[in-house]
């Protein structure tokens, strides 16, 4: 594979594409990222100790599924649960994308407990206010909780890009997951100007139907359901985004058979 130029307003492509093919197939699609939210919540919660690196490490795999599902929809075909664990069917991808996993578990929980050392355990110590109004209202008012977020949700996006294209990379490419790693970087970086319109325009989304979401509630006098009707639209959103990881990567290498919309 060869690495292709990205122009900047390919970013508001991929999120439209994305949704786009996605409400050709919504249920399947849905299905797909609920059913494999369901296994990693499971695991997190019902394994001991290392259930969430589990559940972390499972996500390459979930994304090549995603991917596979997005080019079945460009088929026209429609997307089946098989999906999540074709992936996985070849002995020699099944071991690379679980490596690739565990190297992205690794690095998350590395950057978390970095990141913790350096906000001074200032958003824990909000989390762990969930039933005291008091202790979090002093929590907020903290004027360093804004740069500890600003800075999770930063490092966070960095280190999904480092390893945006690499389960693509190992699956097609049959890279090894560090060279993965490191061809996903460049190509990021290479395509930063279109990652940013990218980011944009997934802001400009969120923003417009938080705000057509206030005002419908607010207008019909139930402004406090705001937040419960907003976690199907999170989920759907979610879905969405890893859709739209197909494209970026359609753009990014030289594909043989390049789908399109």
């Amino acid at each position: 594979m060869q690495l292709k130029t990205i122009k900047a307003a390919q970013g508001v492509t991929w999120v439209r594409s994305a949704f786009r093919v996605f409400f050709r197939q919504p249920l399947a699609f849905s299905a797909l990222f609920v059913s494999f939210a369901f296994v990693a919540l499971l695991l997190a919660e019902f394994v001991p100790l290392i259930g969430p690196v589990l559940a972390m490490s499972l996500m390459p795999a979930a994304t090549v599924a995603m991917m596979l599902a997005t080019r079945e929809a460009l088929a026209g075909h429609t997307p089946s649960l098989k999906l999540l664990l074709a992936p996985l069917k070849d002995p020699q991808q099944r071991s690379r994308l679980l490596q690739l996993g565990a190297m992205y578990a690794a690095a998350t929980l590395g950057l978390l407990l970095l990141l913790e050392l350096l906000d001074g355990g200032r958003l824990e110590a909000l989390m762990s206010t969930a039933n005291d109004a008091a202790a979090a209202s002093q929590a907020l008012a903290d004027p360093m909780l804004a740069v500890a977020l600003l800075m999770r949700l930063f490092a966070m996006a960095l280190l999904s890009l480092t390893f945006w294209h690499a389960p693509a990379l190992v699956y097609w490419a049959q890279l090894k997951p560090a060279k993965a790693v490191f061809a996903s970087v460049v190509a990021c970086w290479r395509a930063r100007g279109a990652f940013a319109v990218y980011g944009l325009s997934w802001f400009a989304v969120l923003l417009a139907v938080m705000l057509v979401a206030q005002f419908l509630f607010a207008a019909l006098g139930q402004a406090q359901l705001v937040a419960q009707a907003l976690v199907p639209v999170g989920l759907v959103f979610s879905a969405v985004l890893y859709v739209s990881v197909h494209f970026s990567f359609a753009d990014a290498f030289a594909l043989e058979d390049p789908p399109s919309v």
